[in-house]
Order: C-alpha cells, then structure tokens, then sequence
C-alpha cells in the first residue's frame, strides 16, 4: 500500500491547499461590502422614519367652563394689558367661530380645565356668546387640545404657554392690505363680501379700497395704522400723500370729526383742500416747466408791480403806444419773464427793467411811486386773503355738492326740506325766477345721480322721462334736486363770500341741520361775518409771493 502525503491547509488556500486566484478574492470581498452597505442603509432608513408627538386630542368644549391656566405666560397688566382680544378677533369669532385651536390641561382640582394659550381667544368666545345669548341665539363651542400629559406638569405647562407667546410673528401691514387687495379682486357675491369682511374685522368698503391703499410706500403705510386711520380713511391719504403736511391735516379732521360725532364731515373738507393743493401744485409745476422750456425765466409772483422795476407787460406800451405782446418782447427785450398768478397759476409776463428798456407806462396803469403813502403789507395780505378764501370757498363747494347729492337719495324728506321746497317756488323772490330763465340741467341732474338729458340734446321737458319712472314716494327727491340746484347757482357762487345775505346763511343752516358739516369759511359766512374779517394765515407759496 503506497503513502499518501497530505498538504497542510494554511491561511488564505484552497481546500487543496492552493491559493486562490486572485480575481476570485476580489469578488468575494465587493460582494461582503455590498451586502454590509445595504444592511447600513436599511437601518438609516428605519431610523429616518417620521415619529409622531402627541398635541393632545380635539374636543369642542363651552367657554364658559374654561378657565386661565395659573402658568398661562400672558398676563393682565395694569397698562398695555394685552390679554384682552382686539376688535378684530372679536369681530372674527362673531362671523366664524374660533378656528384656532385653545391648548388646555386638566387643572389640580381634576375637573375643570385651565388654558394655556389661547386667552385672547377665550375671551373673544366669551364675548360673542354673551352677545348670541343676549339674543337668544345658540353660541358655539370652543375647539380645543386637552393636554391630559401636562396635569402637574407645570414647568412644562409654562414653557408651552412661552413658546406660543414667543415664537409668534404677526403678519405685517403690507401682508395684510395685499391679502385684501386680492380678495377685493376676487369675484364674490355682495353678500360673501360682506360675511368675508365681517370674519377680518373690517368693513365691505374697506376692502374695495385696499387696492388703493397698497399704493402707499410702507413708511407711510405704518405711519396711517399708526394715526388709527381705516382702510378707506388709507385710500384716501395715498391719493394726497405728496401734499406737505397731508397726514397731520387728515389726523386734525378725524379727531375733529370724533369730538363732534361727526362721520367724515371734517374730514372730507380737509380732503378737498389737499386735493385742490395737489391739483395747484400740477398745474404750476406744468407751468413752470413749459415756461423753462420755452427759456422764459420764472420770477416770484408780486400782489402790486408800483413798486420796483418790473411791471406786467399789460402795463406797458411801446414808444409809439402800442401794446406789447409776449411773443414780441421776448425776441426783442433781455427783461423778458414771467410770474404765475398764485390762483390761476396763468403767467404773467413782465419786463424786468422797464425803464431802462425804454418802454413807456399805460396811461390806465397805476403811476410808480407817485408819492402816495400806501401801506403795502395790508395791500398784499388783503390780496392774499381774497385767493385764499376764493380756494376755500371752491373746495368746499365740492363737499357740499356730494352732500347735497346724498341728501336727495335719502328715503324720505325732513319737515325741514319740504319747507326750503315749497318756500322757493311759491316764492318771488329773485333766485328762482333768475334760475329758471338761464335752462340750466346740469346741476338737478348731478344731485339726482342722474346723467345731465340737456348734455346731448335740448328739451322742453328734460327729466320727463325720470319723473314718468319714479315712485310716488320718491318724487320729492327731484324737487329738492331742483331747488338746491337753484340755490347753488344763483347765491352760492364764486362770489358769494364777499357778502353773504340771508339766502346763503338760511341755506347753509338747513344744510347742517340735515347732517352736513360746514367748513371753516362756511361757518364764518353763517356767523354774519363779511369781507373785512381777518385774513387767514397764508401758505408758504403766498407769503413768498406777497413780497
């Protein structure tokens, strides 16, 4: 029997004891990486899976059976107590409930349940049942998270109620009137409008005028919350916000219109001037800029050219006594300028050095310094006055028109308005007489809402056609229309300041007693004052040209 040798098996060999190839090893050793690879992968993703922290189960619970968590973060304070909701959270939870959540615990007597954030919300639930109850409607229940795990935890308690308080950011004012400007765009029914107003706090009118209130810069957005002006009270400082002193004027009319229980009486007139400012500052800033344009320099305007060595050229004449036109002295004479009138804003065109560019004075001109003694000062304040109450008396005729036109759209008339009616036709006095002869349409037909029916065509019977489609009971609104037209035109003129009679006073008077708010020079044309009271404080613009 022959012997067998054995080879011992080392490290690394075969099972008859070769080595493996080398390529084979290799193989062996990428496929245990791979398999350890997916092992790790496996457990990440076991370990990645999203956990679930519990907040508490819902329950709808009644307000009144809540109370404030002792560990609760926000406290009432004697000044800046902040637990108290605001008009708008009340208004919200009215329209549609609490739609946030209350965070609450069970509290140590074991029955009652305390809140831990949400206290503004409670109290806004409070009062709005208070308010159904009141009339004997259902109020709604309180949506809730019952933190069982938070009884005796009052640490815990505490640092929920702080991380709610904290960490929460109000939205800004930008955010919010953008959001309205969006819903205000939206194509809703009057109704939803006006329940989607209700649920923000904020009235249907508001929002059709966020979209103009978004014009403002956020300076001046911040500045208008500041002054607690709404959004329609906005609306109406973006459209003026460039006139100087525009917000504290609106802020003087508002706080008027509070102190007297006026609605926006105050307000409109101080809306009026400043848009009459914004409108003069136009029209002189197109002026001047046309006149710079066409190289005719721009000098202060002057209340009297007597003085001095410029004149208007309607003052002046040539060698020969012929006028001297503006497009004439500007080819031929260097003292060429103009001045803008500080009312019409129209260019007065001067010559700078009269007498030495040898132009002689019109005999219908007034002589320079012809030795009298003039008082200059009071001449030029009087001037002033008369444009600045000219200005006044335009702006609030425009006020007064919108409440005229609201007056004869109420549903039924005063005592009162049926006795300025029936006293100004029965009456043979002037005003109407001299009204009717002049044909005029336009004026009924602005305080009727209505489109002027002369503007096209002329008739005998103009507003036959509105009469024959209005109700009995409302046929008085075209009479009152008639009568204020009357009145307006024939003694509320461009003049009538200058010497206010018994007509205008008697007008205004019933005005305020059906609800308007006189202006200034209003109220000092009801007081019997005349042309001789004291002038008012003048512009910038006027002092400068009243040198």
């Amino acid at each position: 029997m022959g012997s067998t040798t054995t080879q011992k098996k080392g490290p690394g060999r075969a099972a008859d004891g070769r080595r493996p190839a080398k390529k084979a090893v290799a193989s062996r050793t990428v496929a245990r990486r791979r398999a350890a690879a997916k092992v790790t992968s496996e457990a990440a993703a076991v370990a990645a899976e999203p956990v679930r922290r519990d907040v508490g189960r819902l329950e709808y619970l009644d307000p009144h059976e809540l109370v404030i968590d002792p560990f609760n973060h926000r406290k009432k304070r004697r000044s800046g107590d902040d637990t108290r909701p605001d008009r708008k959270l009340v208004a919200s939870v009215k329209a549609m409930g609490v739609q946030v959540p209350l965070l609450v615990r069970p509290q140590a007597d074991g029955a009652t349940l305390g809140v831990i954030w949400g206290q503004r919300r409670l109290g806004a639930a409070l009062l709005a049942a208070a308010e159904a109850k009141a009339k004997k409607q259902p109020y709604t229940l309180v949506p809730c998270l019952v933190r069982d795990d938070l009884t005796g935890a009052d640490d815990e308690a505490l640092v929920a109620s702080m991380v709610e308080n904290v960490h929460r950011v109000a939205a800004s004012e930008r955010d919010d009137v953008e959001a309205l400007t969006q819903l205000a765009l939206m194509d809703l029914d009057d109704g939803k409008r006006e329940r989607h107003a209700k649920a923000l706090g904020y009235r249907p009118a508001e929002i059709r005028m966020a979209n103009r209130a978004a014009k403002l810069s956020d300076e001046d957005l911040s500045s208008v919350i500041a002054a607690t002006f709404d959004l329609v009270e906005a609306a109406d400082y973006a459209e003026v916000s460039d006139v100087p002193g525009a917000l504290d004027a609106l802020s003087r009319a508002k706080e008027l219109d509070r102190e007297q229980g006026k609605r926006r009486g105050h307000w409109a007139h101080a809306l009026q001037r400043l848009r009459q400012a914004k409108a003069d500052a136009a029209k002189r800033g197109t002026a001047e800029s046309e006149l710079t344009a066409a190289g005719v320099r721009v000098v202060a305007y002057r209340y009297s050219w007597t003085y001095g060595d410029a004149r208007p050229l309607t003052d002046l004449r040539t060698a020969l006594d012929n006028p001297i036109t503006a497009e004439h002295h500007a080819a031929d004479c260097p003292g060429h300028a103009a001045a803008l009138h500080p009312e019409t804003h129209e260019p007065v065109y001067l010559c700078l050095a009269w007498q030495k560019h040898r132009h002689q004075l019109s005999t219908q001109a007034a002589p320079a310094g012809n030795g009298q003694t003039v008082d200059r000062a009071a001449e030029a304040a009087k001037r002033r006055r008369t444009i600045a109450y000219n200005k006044a008396w335009r702006a609030a005729r425009e006020v007064r028109f919108a409440f005229i036109t609201e007056l004869c759209g109420r549903k039924s008339a005063s005592d009162a308005a049926w006795t300025v009616v029936l006293s100004l036709i029965s009456g043979v006095g002037y005003v109407y007489s001299h009204f009717a002869g002049r044909h005029r349409t336009d004026l009924t037909a602005r305080f009727l809402g209505v489109p002027d029916p002369q503007a096209e065509r002329g008739s005998s019977d103009p507003f036959g056609p509105l009469i024959a489609r209005t109700g009995k009971a409302r046929r008085w609104r075209l009479l009152l229309a008639h009568t204020a037209a009357a009145i307006e035109s024939e003694v509320m003129h461009d003049h009538a300041w200058r010497s206010p009679g018994d007509e205008l006073r008697s007008w205004l008077r019933f005005l305020a007693t059906e609800g308007y708010t006189l202006s200034d020079i209003e109220q000092e044309m009801c007081c019997g004052m005349s042309e001789t009271a004291p002038a008012s404080a003048p512009t910038a613009e006027e002092t400068a040209a009243g040198s």
